[in-house]
């Protein structure tokens, strides 16, 4: 159960004073800007309506681009608008990804609008912005911010065409394939369109993902041209092993990941597809296997995300395998409820863990929410820990931004028990349990379709006459 001064204090914080203090803490991060190796330019403008009235609240504008780092924000970038509303801000980051752009009005008093950014080495982007800002919100405009927004673009189709497809013929599995091969498509196309940046690269696993089950083949083929400069080489690597090992068995799968960790460009990839190999062996069974894997991999690549988790494969095989008795948390919610895995039990529960800022959970969070709209509240929980301690951090991210569902913070970080219990090192971890508290499977980022597809099996085979979830 959590318990601390900083989930006491919650209550007693204001939307108003959170984004204050956000401000402050912001502000004072911005005398120490994060060691960098990334560094990208945004120029533009921000013009003011006179006639729209309440002027004061857009005077003195500021702009920031920042991240969460434990309990305090780096500031990447700050600009102040001229008296002609012309701004230049030069943005150093720790490393290639997305980030929060964020407009404050009021001197810096009051969020006016804040949008996922991304940053890469070189990138220019420009960013004209008209108060009032009516609804438009912030659109910066470089080569790797439109291809964020293709991406957002391909993503709000699918789940529209779910939406569309599923009232005029929900059991239609013709369609259902069809809009996954669709939007498949329109995300590996992106690496045409927009070659080389962030989120096209993710897009390509995206479109793994959304394959993985309907076409396996095509999924192992196109994992072996994701090439070692894409920052989820080893979430393709992921999605093709099983798609290989439902193809042609355990060993061609393990054959494929000798192939990709051959090809693989540096230690953090090789790490990652181990640890594919160490899930091949969990997977069957073959416990020996594993362990020794896991013991090779953290000889090899000690100082990868990767390490602690594979020292934990001992617990994983123990505890965490599908079909075992899922282990029990009791956690406080953030509207302070007592809340138990086991006394959830009577219907699927999708436990997440996560952190604010993490560039892959923004980016499926959209997914996420489809997922949980999609099902009655009575027939599956959506249970979601963050991993970031930091109350007012936690506060801030889940300002403007919806999470539906019960919502926990892991007061100790990483070494909380509700994050050790489920080896939740690598986020988002999404973890599947039945309606009696099994582990159905485990899930990284870039899976979330197979998880989708896990939630409706499990829905579609219960004995029940309300229909429990409205996608496919």
């Amino acid at each position: 159960m959590i318990s601390s001064p900083s989930a006491h204090s919650r209550a007693a914080l204001s939307g108003r004073c959170v984004l204050g203090a956000l401000f402050l803490v912001v502000l004072c991060g911005a005398c120490q800007p994060p060691s960098s190796s990334v560094r990208s330019h945004l120029t533009g403008r921000v013009a003011v309506d006179s006639s729209a009235g309440a002027l004061d609240a857009y005077r003195d504008v500021r702009l920031l681009v920042v991240r969460p780092d434990g309990r305090r924000l780096d500031t990447l970038g700050h600009a102040r608008p001229g008296p002609d509303g012309r701004f230049q801000m030069s943005i150093s980051a720790p490393e290639r990804g997305l980030y929060a752009l964020s407009l404050w009005g009021r001197g810096g008093r009051a969020q006016l609008a804040s949008t996922e950014y991304v940053v890469a080495p070189g990138d220019t982007a420009t960013l004209r912005v008209s108060l009032p800002l009516r609804g438009e919100g912030l659109r910066p405009v470089s080569p790797e911010n439109r291809a964020l927004q293709a991406y957002r673009n391909a993503m709000t189709m699918h789940r529209r065409l779910l939406t569309r497809r599923l009232r005029t013929a929900p059991s239609n599995a013709t369609m259902q394939v069809q809009n996954i091969r669709l939007t498949s498509s329109v995300l590996w196309g992106l690496r045409d369109r927009y070659p080389g940046t962030y989120a096209a690269g993710f897009a390509a696993v995206e479109s793994l993902s959304l394959l993985e089950g309907w076409n396996d083949s095509l999924v192992v083929a196109r994992a072996q041209r994701i090439g070692p400069a894409s920052p989820h080489y080893a979430d393709a690597a992921h999605i093709a092993r099983r798609a290989e090992a439902r193809l042609d068995g355990h060993r061609a799968a393990l054959a494929l990941l000798d192939t990709l960790e051959a090809r693989a460009a540096t230690a953090r990839q090789r790490a990652g597809v181990q640890a594919a190999r160490i899930q091949a062996f969990l997977d069957s069974a073959q416990v020996e296997a594993a362990l020794s894997a896991s013991q090779r991999l953290r000889a090899r690549f000690p100082r990868t995300p990767w390490a602690e988790w594979a020292r934990r494969t001992e617990y994983e095989a123990a505890r965490l395998r599908p079909g075992m008795t899922a282990p029990n948390l009791t956690l406080r919610t953030l509207r302070g409820d007592t809340l138990s895995l086991h006394g959830l039990r009577g219907r699927p529960v999708v436990l997440e863990y996560y952190r604010p800022g993490l560039d892959l959970y923004a980016l499926q969070r959209p997914l996420r929410n489809a997922l949980y709209d999609a099902t009655r509240a009575d027939s599956v929980a959506f249970v979601s820990v963050s991993t970031e301690p930091d109350t007012l951090v936690n506060r801030a991210f889940l300002h403007n931004r919806r999470l539906p569902g019960h919502r926990a913070i892991a007061a100790d970080g990483p070494q909380d028990p509700l994050v050790r219990r489920y080896n939740a090192t690598r986020l988002p971890r999404w973890i599947l349990i039945d309606d009696t508290g099994a582990i159905v499977d485990c899930y990284w980022a870039g899976d979330f379709p197979a998880l989708r597809q896990g939630l409706t099996q499990l829905l579609h085979a219960r004995p029940t006459a309300a229909a429990p979830l409205s996608l496919p």
